[in-house]
Order: C-alpha cells, then structure tokens, then sequence
C-alpha cells in the first residue's frame, strides 16, 4: 500500500520550500512577493479580470483576493474599472507600470524555477510529475462535486 503520509509530507514541505524560495528570490530582484506575483500573473493572462476570476485561478477566497488586488492597486500596477456588464463588480487591468514589473519579474521566476527543477530531476520526470498532479487535481474536484451533491442530496430528508 502507498504510503500517502510520507508523500502528503514531501509535497507539502517541498511546496513550501519552493514557494519560500521563489518569494525571497523575487523579493530581492524586484521588491515584490510572490503571493502578489501570482495574482499580477492572472490578470495578465486574461487581460481584464474579476476579483472573482483570480480567487478561482489562485484557489484563494474572493475576500482573499480582493485583499491583494487592493495591495497591487495601491502600489500602481493594476487598476479596477466599473464593469460594464455588472455594477456589483469590477474590471482589473494592469497598468504599464504593473506590465513592466510582472514582465521582469517573470524572468526571475522562470530562472528560479529552472534552477530548482533542472538540477535535480529530467525533463520526462518533470512531464509525468506535471501530469500526475494534474489528475490528481482533478480527481479531487469531482471528489468534491460529489461530496457536495451527496450532501445537499441529503438536505431534508430524515432518517
């Protein structure tokens, strides 16, 4: 039988390692955390986003999220605008300035991660490691679904 202990373990500490690493890298080259790199990364990604969006891409909450775009707003590198298709909401776009510096910042990220990576394992490994947590995230979402449908499945009825 698998030990699922031992390998919880080794990927949660090497999760934290590496975020640990990757922050303080980013930190030094470009005065800016990874926990705010990541959302500056979304909002590039899909040019104008919701808060709503990056909570859903970052698996954050939305109180969470807002938080940071707050943070991000205030240092200049992105902007909310009223959103067209829902007044409850708005539209983050990042600014020239939130361009240049997710842009740099990428190439620190991508150096560091290759750094990390390349050293110790091959290119294959990588690709079945990369597939292997896909599905299981995956598994885990319909574990969830599930989970979820059983339990509002029982809502009301009484043994």
């Amino acid at each position: 039988m698998a030990d699922f202990v031992h390998l919880f373990n080794e990927l949660i500490r090497f999760e934290t390692e590496l975020w640990n690493a990757v922050d303080q890298r980013l930190r030094a080259v470009h005065d800016l955390s990874l926990n705010r790199f990541e959302p500056l990364g979304v909002i590039n990604r899909l040019g104008a986003c919701r808060v709503n969006d990056i909570a859903e891409e970052l698996v954050i909450t939305v109180g969470g999220a807002s938080k940071l775009v707050d943070r991000i707003e205030n240092a200049g590198h992105c902007r909310r605008m009223a959103n067209p298709d829902d007044g409850r909401s708005s539209i983050i776009e990042l600014t020239p300035a939130g361009k240049a510096l997710y842009s740099e910042a990428s190439v620190t990220f991508g150096h560091e991660l290759d750094r990390r990576f390349s050293q110790a394992t091959t290119q294959r490994n990588l690709d079945q490691l990369t597939e292997t947590l896909t599905k299981l995230r995956a598994a885990g979402h319909q574990l969830d679904i599930e989970t979820d449908t059983q339990s509002n499945g029982d809502r009301g009825h009484r043994p």
